[in-house]
């Protein structure tokens, strides 16, 4: 860490930023944040109350886990006249049965979180319209095998299953267009309808790849409108999409600095306002998710997905989407693997292997065989993030010009108090990274203030790579997953509608303010 000279004043940046109520803005509400899995570490029977209750239950009551990715077109599903099949060779990602559903519903019942379930695609259409056929062949899996899955599922998870995912980044692995992908769709939420009338189950669409356009999206909207027999409300349970702002596929890479840089940020907010958009044009309310994100795709970028700055690009993240008014930001992870085990490929340990993105991950062999998963820079953000009440977003005037320096957000709860989030995105290890003296014109008069802080002790500062010298209001993340030590908070100065907070280089301040 950066350390001024005890003889001068460290470098300070003054802002001043007025909140503004608007009753218009999007809401807030408890079951924003969860995880993407691969539904190969769900075939692996790692989603049970042993492994991973404390790390869910520490980011709070409720959640989802959305259950698909790669994988999802490399699983055997055994139920149903499935059940006692042998799982052909392709089936890397393991074989999912019913011991699988019953780790899973005890999982959900201990933590109050639900779940969607991922269904495989490119065995059920076409084969003609596979991209690459000989790149990750998948087993033989028909839509009545999927079915059946689906079916006992439901039986079950009953209210806990959301929906029913239709394959992972389609138009990565398919030549279906828009309007094909929309009949298939309706052919998926037909069959499952007709085995189980009673669950009214819809499916999950249509998860494209993550470009920074929204072409996929809206072509996909544009096909569902189209079709005059068919209200995509009978159809959908949400409109998914994927979004990872950087790369590490192929020869892509990406530094700390641009993915905390305002570009990150800019392109973040035009993808959002475009998801946003498109859901507009859709009648009726149908729930718009990036059900798959993270930093950078292909399972993250060494020294940057899992560094320090990483807890601070995603509170920011989650605040943002969040005030986009995007219903739901489920992160990619891993859930069962060792810190910096990445597998090739072409191993068929690759679908569960550990992702530089992941929540968390075991230190060695003997902490993963006891269930013992340390919490990643990422966790603490999102962490940080469920500090956030429930409630309505708040205008702040932050000008793009201090983006490089400052993100900032507020929420005004049910009760009336006002949380305000201020991040310095400066890196700490710099000299020239400057404190943040933020002033705070509130839009009414309030009494008293409180702060907790995010930081980091590393000396690294953003490069830093030891999640253990994150803290949360000093608490930390045991590897049990429950938070230890003791919360602190410390009193902000507020003049009955201003408040002057101070906010030093690469820590999160989530401000209380109460009447």
């Amino acid at each position: 860490m950066r350390a001024a000279a005890d003889d001068a004043l460290p470098p300070t940046a003054s802002l001043t930023l007025t909140a503004t109520v608007n009753g218009q803005n999007a809401r807030l509400g408890d079951e924003f944040q969860g995880f993407s899995v691969e539904s190969a570490d769900f075939a692996h029977g790692f989603l049970t109350r042993e492994r991973m209750a404390e790390r869910l239950r520490t980011l709070g009551p409720h959640g989802v886990i959305r259950l698909g990715g790669y994988s999802m077109d490399l699983v055997w599903p055994a139920f149903g006249a499935w059940s006692d099949a042998p799982a052909p060779p392709q089936a890397i990602g393991g074989t999912v049965d019913q011991s699988d559903l019953n780790g899973l519903k005890q999982l959900l019942d201990d933590t109050g979180w639900k779940v969607t379930l991922g269904a495989p695609l490119k065995t059920v259409i076409d084969p003609s319209k596979i991209k690459n056929p000989a790149r990750d062949p998948s087993p033989d899996v028909s839509l009545d095998q999927v079915v059946a899955e689906v079916a006992a599922a439901y039986e079950t998870l009953g209210g806990d299953l959301l929906g029913v995912e239709l394959g992972n980044e389609y138009d990565n692995v398919t030549t279906l267009t828009d309007a094909e992908m929309w009949e298939t769709a309706k052919q998926y939420q037909a069959a499952i309808d007709r085995a189980l009338p009673q669950a009214r189950l819809k499916v999950i669409a249509p998860s494209a790849n993550t470009a920074k356009t929204n072409t996929r999206l809206d072509g996909f909207v544009t096909a569902a409108l189209a079709d005059e027999a068919t209200n995509p409300q009978q159809v959908l349970s949400e409109l998914a999409s994927h979004w990872y702002p950087w790369s590490h596929c192929g020869s892509s890479r990406v530094t700390i600095d641009q993915l905390m840089s305002p570009l990150t940020y800019t392109n973040t907010r035009s993808k959002l306002a475009g998801i946003m958009a498109v859901g507009d044009r859709l009648p009726g309310t149908i729930p718009m998710t990036l059900n798959e994100s993270n930093s950078a795709s292909c399972s993250g970028m060494p020294e940057v997905s899992n560094s320090y700055a990483t807890s601070l690009w995603s509170l920011d993240y989650l605040l943002q989407a969040a005030q986009s008014g995007v219903d739901r930001l489920q992160f990619h992870t891993n859930t069962a693997a060792i810190c910096g085990d990445f597998q090739p490929r072409d191993s068929a340990d690759y679908p569960i292997s550990y992702r530089y993105y992941g929540a968390f991950c075991a230190a060695d062999q003997s902490a993963l065989d006891a269930n013992e998963l340390s919490a990643t820079p990422l966790y603490y953000g999102i962490w940080a993030f469920r500090q956030v009440p429930q409630g309505r977003f708040v205008d702040l005037d932050l000008a793009d010009a201090d983006l490089d320096k400052l993100r900032a957000y507020a929420v005004m709860g049910l009760n009336g108090t006002l949380t305000v989030v201020l991040i310095n995105v400066q890196d700490p290890a710099r000299a020239e990274s400057a404190y943040d003296a933020v002033t705070l014109q509130l839009p009414s008069s309030y009494r008293t203030g409180q702060q907790v802080t995010l930081r980091s002790s590393a000396p690294e500062g953003f490069a830093s790579l030891d999640a253990g010298r994150i803290t949360l209001g000093d608490r930390t993340v045991t590897p049990a997953g429950t938070a230890a030590g003791t919360a602190q908070s410390t009193a902000v100065p507020v003049e009955h509608t201003s408040s002057t907070v101070t906010v030093a280089p690469g820590t999160a301040q989530i401000i209380t303010f109460s009447h």
